[in-house]
Order: structure tokens, then sequence, then C-alpha cells
């Protein structure tokens, strides 16, 4: 049997203005940062306590829509996901960001892409960096 516990804040009631959610198998946490239409995982640890914390994934969305129905079943995968999976134990140190463009079709990020989504990708991160030393359990 796959354990997880899981703890979720919507953005209506944290000061983030984000929707997160903490995954944790035995001793090991991830946790998903929904905000606006960007979607991360990272691990949460390493965020808490690392200056510089690279995501485990980052997907855009087209809008905030798509964004939320996407994250309640990234809760889900992750949830179901081994711990020795890439996102828990066997890390694979990757540029993980996914264009989404419905639920049926998404793909990993061209290069063109990456200029596109530049000033969306530089937010967030400037976000992130804002926060990840107040998201505590």
């Amino acid at each position: 049997m796959t354990r997880s516990t899981v703890e979720i804040s919507m953005k209506e009631e944290n000061v983030f203005n984000c929707s997160y959610a903490i995954i944790t198998k035995d001793e090991i946490s991830i946790i998903l940062i929904l905000r606006d239409c960007e979607c991360a995982i990272y691990d949460y640890g390493d965020l808490r306590t690392k200056e510089h914390c690279h995501y485990l994934l980052l997907k855009h969305y087209k809008n905030p829509s798509f964004a939320y129905q996407d994250f309640l079943k990234l809760i889900g995968k992750m949830c179901k996901k081994s711990k020795d999976s890439k996102y828990f134990i066997q890390r694979i140190e990757e540029d993980n960001r996914i264009v989404f463009e419905d639920s049926e079709h998404e793909h990993m990020m061209t290069d063109d892409e990456k200029n596109i989504y530049a000033e969306r990708f530089s937010d967030f991160n400037i976000f992130m960096q804002q926060i990840k030393g107040e998201i505590k359990k």
C-alpha cells in the first residue's frame, strides 16, 4: 500500500495568495504550489532550508481554471507515486518545465517557448524567493 499524508492550504485561507499541498511519504515531503497560471513541485525540506532550490516540476497554464484542475490532479498523482519515484527519493537533475494546453495536451517546454514564458517564469521565481522561508509545517 502507498501511504501518503496530505496537508492543503488554499489561497483564501493563507497570507501567501497561493494554494499549496504538502505530501509526505515516510520522512520525505514535497510541496505543490499553485499561483495564478503556474504550478510547481519542490522538495519541501530543500525549499525551507536551501538558499537556492530547483523545482522538480513547473507547469505553465493558459488560464487559472486549467491550473486549479491540474493542481488537484497532481496532488492525486503524487499521492499514488511510490516514495522511490523521481519526486521523492530518486531525484533527477533536469529542467522539467511543461506547457499545459488542455487536459488532453501538454508537452515539455521548447527552447522557443522559454522566451514566451520568460516573464511569467521570472515572476514565479521572485514569488518563490519571497515565500519559501515562510511556508512551514
